[in-house]
């Protein structure tokens, strides 16, 4: 089997109507039977070859080196191109979904609209039982709550874990809070 014949090994995803009909068994052997090619391999090495130079304008190098030969292989394309498309993917992959802030910005954001919500509606409570003194600045984060929040978070899976303290801090200022002591104690102040 050349690579022109693998490439037309009609394996169409719209021809599959559930989940189980997706099936690895004719994959392995249409992967032994290109493999068994002698020319297959001998085109492989030379691809390989000429990735070599250019291992260092490779995103992910370690991951990606020997999908990007088989990827010019089956699909007769340039090493350059190839590899070019790969770069693509891993700079989409580590914007949208590896990134830190993706995730963690939602939450924030939610949390901060909720926390904000919960404060009105106390605040709305105290006024309406003659208590105007317990009314609290809505804007105003508790670090502990806020820290308490991203641990669950963290173990119900809804975060990555590698969230740590500077980025955090750093996701807040870009919403305009800086972390102040008031009375003895820490909070996220909305100072914009």
């Amino acid at each position: 089997m050349t690579s022109e014949e693998y490439r037309g090994n009609s394996y169409e995803l719209s021809d599959l109507n559930d989940v189980e009909d997706i099936t690895l068994d004719k994959l392995s052997s249409q992967l032994e039977i290109f493999w068994r090619n002698i020319d297959n391999c001998n085109q492989y090495s030379k691809v390989k070859k000429q990735l070599q130079k250019h291992k260092k304008d490779i995103i992910n190098a370690r991951l990606s080196s020997e999908i990007i030969v088989t990827h010019s292989l089956i699909y007769q394309l340039s090493i350059n191109e190839s590899i070019k498309r790969f770069n693509d993917y891993w700079d989409f992959v580590n914007e949208k979904i590896l990134t830190i802030s993706s995730g963690t910005e939602q939450f924030l954001d939610s949390f901060i609209t909720q926390s904000i919500e919960a404060k009105m509606k106390q605040n709305n409570q105290a006024i309406n039982a003659g208590c105007p003194e317990l009314t609290e600045v809505v804007t105003d984060i508790d670090p502990k709550a806020l820290k308490e929040a991203i641990e669950r978070a963290k173990t119900d899976g809804y975060l990555d874990s590698r969230v740590n303290v500077s980025e955090l801090t750093n996701l807040m200022k870009n919403r305009g809070y800086n972390m102040i002591n008031q009375n003895g104690k820490n909070v996220w102040k909305h100072i914009i």
